[in-house]
């Protein structure tokens, strides 16, 4: 049996992690992210001295999505930027809730993974 989505998200600061982009593809979602990992985590490295944290790329993604909203934030986030803070995020089994500088993200889905680099 695989690993629970909550398992997936361990020494993983979620709060300080970012979204880098978002795909979408027929009933496939992509949230390109740069996951702020915890010293517990495999992956951990102790980052330089003008860094925040041990960031690692990944990416989660959603498929068989039946339920999609997406609300791109106005203003700045719109612009330039290419890291976007994420201010609240929720999974509850195929359900999904992301709020963050890029905007709202609302969907549910037969698969969630969590994916690292």
């Amino acid at each position: 049996m695989g690993k629970s989505i909550a398992s997936r998200f361990e020494n993983i600061d979620i709060e300080k992690s970012v979204l880098l982009g978002v795909i979408i593809n027929d009933d496939e979602l992509t949230l390109d992210m740069d996951f702020c990992l915890d010293p517990a985590h495999v992956d951990y490295e102790a980052p330089g001295v003008d860094e925040e944290g041990c960031f690692h790329p990944g990416a989660l993604k959603f498929a068989g999505i039946t339920k999609l909203t997406l609300e791109r934030a106005e203003g700045e986030a719109g612009g330039t930027n290419r890291r976007f803070a994420i201010h609240s995020f929720n999974i509850e089994g195929t359900r999904f809730d992301m709020s963050c500088e890029w905007g709202d993200i609302h969907l549910q889905a037969r698969s969630i993974r969590v994916l690292t680099e």
